[in-house]
């Protein structure tokens, strides 16, 4: 018998709403408590954080944030906000269960089955649904359960240590992706308009190769090269993610590579403006086999202002083909008037 989908994930969100109630969180007889009438304006504050949290895990990306150096960030984002969930709900424990460990348990319970609520419900809203971000919640619940354990010993000191090291926990993964994104970034700025440098170790932190292999690092890198390998009914393409930087004043991207093919093979440049979803300029180049420099001029009509993406592709065909990409560089427009006194003085 097979189950469809959606009834799978209408099973899946009943049985967390019953764990829910089972618990010590929201429960008939609480909901008449007198703690829970003593409810105030800060618990009405966090309770609205808790929904502002949840709508966030549920907004839509945009194109193309969900891969990538942005899509890993967005990834290890999981553990603060999660974490402030736990926080949150823990806070608003102490008004109906008393016992300290009860109240921990009863919050890091329901905000890791919020967590695994929202990777089941994230597909509906144009999300992916991972393991990975599951994973990344959970570290911050834990981070938030040490918080949140705080409470429980006398030493102010030792409060202050544990509220410390929680807090490293929570802030680590985000803050630490950050700098390894600022570190790569300036390592692009110091060589541009080099757009490879894979001697460093963070050259091809804004590349990636479609289709992707199981070891990223082997396939962007190889002794220093970027390798596109084509074959008839599979293409091959290098993606660029390159800021929104504005390239006006370069018209060609030269392109320092060995092919290994039979015959001449068309090397393709996509240039995306904007946004993955904007207007794109079009062109490519043939090469002949072994190891040349070509130039690959694009079209003068849409000068490319703010480059969202570079794309770098061996369509499928024949012959076979593998391109060895040892360096990528832009070539600055040629001014007219330049040229054009140039050509004068030689006459």
């Amino acid at each position: 018998m097979i189950i469809p989908l959606k009834s799978f994930r209408c099973f899946g969100i009943m049985a967390i709403a019953r764990l829910f109630l089972r618990g010590n969180l929201i429960t008939i007889s609480h909901l008449k408590s007198p703690g829970l009438k003593r409810l105030s304006l800060p618990s009405l504050v966090r309770s609205s954080i808790l929904v502002g949290l949840g709508v966030a895990f549920m907004l839509p990306l945009p194109e193309g944030w969900n891969a990538g150096w942005r899509a890993e960030f967005l990834n290890r984002m999981h553990v603060p906000m999660l974490g402030v969930c736990c926080v949150a709900l823990e806070v608003l424990c102490r008004s109906i269960i008393r016992k300290n460990k009860r109240r921990l348990l009863s919050a890091a319970l329901s905000a890791s089955l919020l967590a695994a609520l929202v990777e089941i419900v994230q597909p509906w809203f144009h999300r992916t649904a991972d393991m990975g971000d599951f994973m990344w919640g959970m570290a911050g619940i834990g981070a938030a359960t040490l918080w949140n354990s705080a409470v429980m010993f006398h030493s102010m000191w030792l409060r202050v240590i544990v509220r410390v090291l929680a807090m490293v926990g929570l802030l680590s993964p985000p803050l630490g992706w950050t700098a390894k994104v600022m570190m790569a970034r300036q390592s692009a700025e110091r060589w541009f308009p080099v757009l490879t440098n894979f001697t460093e170790e963070l050259g091809g932190f804004f590349w990636s190769l479609e289709p992707a292999g199981d070891v990223y690092s082997q396939q962007i890198k190889r002794h220093g090269q970027m390798i596109l390998e084509r074959t008839g009914q599979k293409a091959a393409s290098a993606h660029l993610d390159t800021l929104d930087r504005d390239w006006t004043s370069f018209d060609r991207l030269e392109i320092d590579g060995t092919l290994e093919a039979s015959a001449a093979v068309e090397v393709g440049l996509r240039l995306d403006l904007n946004s993955a979803a904007g207007p794109r300029l079009r062109a490519g180049a043939w090469m002949k086999p072994g190891r040349h420099q070509i130039q690959i001029q694009w079209p003068s009509s849409n000068l490319p202002q703010h480059v969202h993406q570079l794309v770098l592709f061996l369509a499928a065909g024949e012959p076979a083909a593998s391109l060895q990409i040892h360096q990528l560089r832009l070539v600055p427009r040629e001014d007219l008037t330049e040229k054009l006194n140039q050509g004068a003085s030689r006459q």
